[in-house]
């Protein structure tokens, strides 16, 4: 019997990726390593090629995304362009979400509860954030290495991995957090490892619904 990835695997897969790819590229933004790519061309075209490399960089770690959820999930490569198109769809649905969520529901709040959000919603992000990806990446790790109990210990193992890392080092997990520091890009981050880990899980899914009437085995299931 095939051993398919479930719906909520995909996902935290995707979020896995997605959310490393952003925290990547935030990080590679906070070092300079976008100005290095500049220098690569003539000063007099920076304004040009900006316009073409910043929305190139911010797709990045999407398609890679969704990528990589259809290829754990067993995909044909001419279904990939599909899973990253739902990868992209979703990111850009969470990211609308989020701001919608922030601009009708937070921002008319009295100001006590905004200072108390301010507070304590950073903390509860990183850590919520920090078990899902290290719960994604076990799942990953789980898939490859044909360990089931490792993808079934996943969420627990990483819930425990992530309270030990806020307790114990606390301030090294702020300062990788750190890069992220921006209110735009955390809401890109939430909405990346969300909205398009789910984006390309469902898509991953649902093609996977529609081969699998033509699949043989099936059809020999089926007669028996």
């Amino acid at each position: 019997m095939r051993d398919t990835p479930s719906m909520w695997e995909l996902a935290g897969t995707g979020m896995a990726v997605g959310g490393t790819g952003v925290w990547a590229l935030a990080a590679a933004a906070r070092v300079g390593v976008l100005r290095m790519l500049l220098d690569l061309f003539p000063r007099t075209t920076w304004d040009a090629v900006t316009w073409v490399l910043i929305p190139a960089l911010l797709l990045a770690p999407i398609v890679v995304q969704g990528l990589a959820v259809a290829a754990l999930a067993g995909r044909r490569a001419r279904a990939w362009a599909g899973t990253t198109v739902a990868a992209v769809v979703g990111a850009g649905i969470a990211f609308a979400a989020i701001g919608g969520v922030l601009v009708l529901l937070v921002r008319p709040l009295p100001r006590g509860p905004q200072v108390w959000l301010e507070r304590t919603a950073p903390g509860a992000l990183i850590f919520g954030f920090t078990a899902a990806v290290i719960a994604g990446w076990l799942l990953v790790a789980g898939r490859l290495a044909r360990m089931p109990r490792l993808r079934l210990a996943a969420v627990p193992v990483a819930a425990v991995v992530a309270t030990l890392a806020w307790t114990g080092a606390h301030h090294l997990v702020i300062a990788l957090s750190y890069v992220l520091d921006r209110p735009e890009a955390n809401g890109f981050f939430a909405a990346v490892a969300l909205g398009g880990g789910v984006g390309a899980a469902w898509a991953a899914r649902r093609g996977e619904a529609r081969v699998r009437p033509n699949d043989p085995s099936a059809g020999a299931t089926n007669g028996a």
